[in-house]
């Protein structure tokens, strides 16, 4: 029995851990926390800060694994490779992990191999961020150089906002480093693929569809397929395999957010990993007959020797998510049977109870969503408006009683 050791425990990983018990691996979870979900379901519970790459060989090493993978999570990327380059296991590479990690090392990739991309500059200090903002005179967005689920960005439209949010960003830097970058008008495209022997393969295309919320940046919604016409489908698609091919990843799964406008397309950031939100084990099997969770359990102990065959459908589907305003739920209806609807899927309303304390948003990480799946657009929406119209949530803040934000 080949042994698997999978970086993370939490519910988006769990549907990696169920598929890894299924097809017959010794499964060992790794965690920095033993309340995490995904140690119900291991052979061998491992508590470890994924973040300390060397605890984590060590671990590896002692247990004699055959092969280490993650998914829909950023920070155990690097450990990911790391390990698996020490150990002689299949994996990306360091330096691989290291690009598809680090927002800056993209853009610069990016120029290396005649990809067209927006002003940027890396900057440690509010000082040398107005001055690139003075520079363009234009909108802006401030982000951490190695951060996700849009943790720390900021739309900049004044230098005071520079100052007032400059720590903001940086705090929420894992290297304490700050990239400011030309803002894109447009839509934003969201492309998950997979990569096998270099070779890049689209596997969904969809869209945001923004919170209008000001000053959070998160989606109302995660909507697929992506209402665009089919030259700019192929104008993206194009774009996103030269990235990806580009940067040289020599196997898994990717995640990458592209923006489109009159004037063309624009990287905004790519990762190795599947989607978060559940959209690597969720919306890929919705709109395709690809197991991404399959895929990179065999890929990773060396099973897969030939190019995925890609196979799509016309459904609809995705996830809508709501926001709580800051206080205490006094009251909750509906939820459960929401969940209970036959077109509904993965959800985190897990901790949406009475008593539940909720934290002031700013970006996605506090978005509260469900999945769900349609046969075309028109019927998609209208079940996202009925899922709208049964939740009802009563939240105690400062100002009163409030309900959920949706958009």
């Amino acid at each position: 029995m080949k042994k698997i050791m999978i970086l993370g425990a939490n519910n988006f990983l769990v549907p990696l851990i169920k598929t890894s018990k299924r097809l017959g691996y010794y499964t060992i979870v790794a965690s920095p926390s033993i309340n995490e979900p995904g140690f119900e379901f291991a052979d061998k519970k491992v508590i470890v800060d994924l973040r300390d790459k060397d605890a984590v060989l060590r671990t590896a090493s002692e247990l004699k694994i055959n092969g280490v993978i993650t998914d829909q999570a950023e920070t155990p990327v690097r450990t990911q490779a790391y390990v698996a380059s020490k150990l002689g296991l299949p994996g990306i590479g360091e330096d691989k992990a290291e690009l598809f990690t680090n927002k800056y090392l993209m853009r610069q990739r990016c120029k290396e191999i005649g990809i067209d991309t927006i002003k940027f500059k890396l900057v440690d200090n509010v000082e040398d961020a107005i001055d690139f903002y003075n520079q363009t005179g234009k909108t802006m967005i401030m982000k951490p150089i190695d951060s996700a689920g849009s943790r720390g960005v900021v739309k900049i439209e004044n230098t005071q906002t520079i100052k007032d949010e400059f720590g903001y960003s940086k705090d929420a830097s894992k290297s304490g480093k700050v990239i400011i970058e030309e803002f894109i008008p447009g839509k934003e495209l969201l492309l998950d693929g997979v990569v096998f022997n270099g070779i890049y393969q689209t596997l969904i295309c969809g869209e945001y569809i923004k919170c209008n919320v000001p000053g959070v940046f998160s989606e109302y919604m995660g909507k697929y397929p992506a209402e665009i016409t089919e030259e700019q489908y192929k104008m993206v698609d194009e774009l996103v395999k030269r990235i990806i091919e580009g940067f040289e990843l020599p196997w898994g799964r990717t995640h990458t957010e592209i923006k489109i406008n009159e004037k063309g397309a624009w990287l905004m950031e790519t990762a190795a990993r599947g989607g978060g939100r559940y959209i690597s084990s969720g919306i890929v099997p919705m709109k395709t007959d690809f197991d991404s969770c399959e895929f990179l359990l065999k890929a990773c102990v060396g099973e897969i020797t030939e190019i995925p065959k890609i196979h799509r459908n016309n459904k609809s589907c995705g996830y809508v998510s709501l926001f709580l305003p800051k206080g205490e739920v006094i009251s909750v209806e509906g939820l459960q049977d929401v969940i209970d609807l036959p077109y509904t899927y993965s959800h985190n309303f897990e901790d949406i109870k009475v008593g539940f304390k909720t934290s002031e948003f700013k970006d996605k990480i506090e978005g509260r969503f469900i999945h769900l799946e349609a046969e075309n657009d028109e019927q998609l929406y209208s079940r996202v408006e009925e899922i709208k119209k049964m939740i009802k949530i009563q939240v105690q803040t400062d100002d009163g009683v409030k309900g959920p934000i949706w958009e």
